[in-house]
């Protein structure tokens, strides 16, 4: 039966004895208690400040790339009122060149606003074919310009920046005396 008794207390590995504390011993207990509480609540409210500052830097982030180009359309109005305006003129105007005037000054304020903004033309005026920059839309066969090189463009080309928005469209020479099969 003393057997029984002792391995009562004994359930959870613990024996009754053990589990005596001395006042101090609580004491100290309850401080390294209070102490964990003040780090966890210290912990959670970094950890609150950090995914509160993470939120906050995706959400401007998210703001930055939908407005970054605000500055950029803002200056493309100005060109906008000016194409309607030389539209409206073309109906009532007499003198045509006059208007086709107005239009050149608008495209070439066009081209200065994408200029500025590190948009540049590609090349073709008396260039070599470049496969990297320019795209072959029609090879002419010709002994007035060499082999390769660009003929004419089709569609103007752009980089941004030197990195590639949309290669040039051009048709290039062929000589006629090669035989290319």
């Amino acid at each position: 039966m003393k057997e029984q008794k002792k391995h009562a207390g004994d359930r959870h590995g613990v024996k009754a004895e053990d589990i005596a504390l001395s006042v101090a011993e609580f004491e100290e207990l309850k401080k390294k208690s209070d102490e964990r509480d003040e780090y966890y609540n210290r912990w959670m409210k970094v950890h609150a400040d950090y995914e509160n500052t993470r939120k906050r830097m995706e959400k401007e982030k998210l703001d930055y790339v939908r407005f970054a180009n605000e500055m950029l359309i803002a200056r493309f109005f100005p060109i906008v009122d000016n194409f309607d305006m030389a539209l409206l003129a073309m109906d009532k105007a007499e003198d045509k060149e006059a208007v086709m005037d107005g239009i050149k000054l608008v495209q070439n304020e066009f081209h200065k606003v994408l200029e500025d903004n590190g948009v540049e033309k590609i090349k073709t005026d008396g260039e070599e074919f470049d496969p990297h920059v320019h795209e072959a839309v029609l090879a002419v066969e010709t002994d007035e310009h060499p082999d390769g090189m660009i003929v004419e463009e089709v569609r103007t080309g752009y980089k941004l920046n030197d990195r590639l928005l949309r290669p040039a469209q051009v048709k290039v020479a062929k000589n006629k005396g090669e035989d290319n099969g």
